[in-house]
């Protein structure tokens, strides 16, 4: 009875350490997160404009094509997470979803806050509001913790 047992569960694990499906999604690394923002985000002969909480309420000029990276403070930990609020997509569209960057943590600590990093591209001529809110998913009706506003003109 073992013999089979051990034939089985070599055959399993050769199967499992097969090659990899090319078209198959590959686990990201931080640095390949931050390397893939950053060229997702640029255009040509205009780099990405790259802002944090401390342009919040800012006036930005984008040029079609060039990228925006909006970098906020956060902690997944205590459910909050910043979400799209408005945006004309028409004038600047969200390049895919946030990453999220964890600060160094000491050993044995939970609970570390980091960094939210939003991706965004200048698609046409106008202007818009970009707003990130900072809340809960699941509190519906209550005002988020935080909101960062960005006012864009592309031309």
């Amino acid at each position: 009875m073992r013999l089979p047992l051990l034939v089985l569960l070599a055959g399993i694990t050769v199967t499992a350490c097969g090659h990899a499906n090319p078209n198959e999604a590959q686990p990201l690394s931080a640095t390949s997160v931050a390397v893939t923002t950053a060229v997702q985000a640029t255009s040509g002969d205009h780099p990405a404009l790259t802002v944090g909480a401390d342009s919040d309420g800012q006036d930005l000029q984008l040029v079609a094509g060039q990228g925006l990276i909006v970098t906020l403070e956060a902690n997944p930990t205590t459910g909050y997470a910043w979400v799209l609020g408005t945006l004309d997509q028409a004038v600047v569209k969200q390049n895919g979803s946030p990453e999220y960057q964890q600060d160094p943590n000491p050993d044995g600590m939970v609970g570390v806050g980091g960094k939210s990093v939003s991706n965004f591209v200048a698609v046409g001529p106008g202007v818009t509001q970009l707003v990130l809110e900072y809340k809960r998913a699941w509190e519906q009706g209550i005002e988020p913790a935080k909101r960062f506003t960005l006012n864009l003109t592309v031309h």
